[in-house]
């Protein structure tokens, strides 16, 4: 049973990276993008410090990233994570937890099943859309060691890699990190703040179809549902 005592809980870490890190994350995504800093930030995987919780019962459910600047090729920096808020969602809890840095910040929400009812707020829902008119399609074939390859960004959660860990999760393979997902939708994309909500599980191997727009929607299906949906804020520099 998740522990609720990690409520409020405050953890400061020294991160360092270099620029062979920054090329294993573009290899890992197709490219190279901003959202490297979440995997930088809160390496190991979301899923970390969820004392108690039955892993296999756990989702990523949602992310988003602030850059307070350009991030250096290499260097280091104090993380300080907070585990803000754990809502009941009823069928189960989320778990709420942000990364701040002087470069950059991000917040991960994890949904753990089986872990609502216990009597707390609900919490406020994101709404996600995107305009009428499509703008721009790409599709992009993950390979069947995509997961092993994002791996190598420091997320070891065994529900990417352990085919009998996903088994006992539900699923009949090990699934593809969501923030792989994300990191190859907005691939070359140059952008200051990212909201992303994870709607259904990718497998490697398939292919993703990602729609986005001008004004900073997307979206990712995968064998014709919808995985991902979200949107960023362009920088000044994008020029759009």
């Amino acid at each position: 049973m998740l522990n609720h005592d990690i409520l409020g809980v405050v953890e400061r870490q020294v991160r360092t990276w270099s620029a062979g890190d920054a090329e294993v994350y573009a290899a890992a995504t197709g490219g190279h993008s901003p959202a490297f800093a979440i995997p930088l930030l809160q390496h190991g995987g979301p899923q970390l410090g969820l004392t108690g919780a039955d892993m296999t019962q756990v989702l990523h459910a949602e992310q988003s990233l602030w850059l307070h600047g350009e991030l250096p090729a290499h260097g280091s920096m104090v993380v300080t994570k907070t585990v803000e808020n754990i809502y009941d969602k009823g069928s189960g809890a989320l778990v709420v937890s942000t990364w701040e840095s002087e470069y950059a910040s991000t917040r991960s929400s994890c949904f753990i099943k089986g872990e609502g009812g216990f009597g707390g707020e609900r919490g406020e829902t994101r709404e996600f859309s995107v305009p009428e008119r499509l703008h721009e399609v790409s599709f992009f074939q993950t390979t069947r060691d995509q997961a092993l390859r994002y791996r190598e960004t420091g997320d070891v959660n065994p529900m990417h890699h352990d085919p009998e860990f996903a088994r006992r999760a539900g699923f009949p393979a090990p699934i593809l990190h969501g923030l792989c997902t994300l990191g190859i939708t907005v691939s070359g994309l140059d952008f200051t703040e990212l909201h992303a909500r994870f709607t259904a599980p990718v497998t490697p191997g398939d292919e993703l179809r990602i729609e986005r727009w001008p004004t900073g929607e997307f979206r990712t299906f995968a064998n014709g549902r919808q995985v991902l949906i979200g949107s960023v804020r362009f920088s000044e520099v994008d020029g759009r």
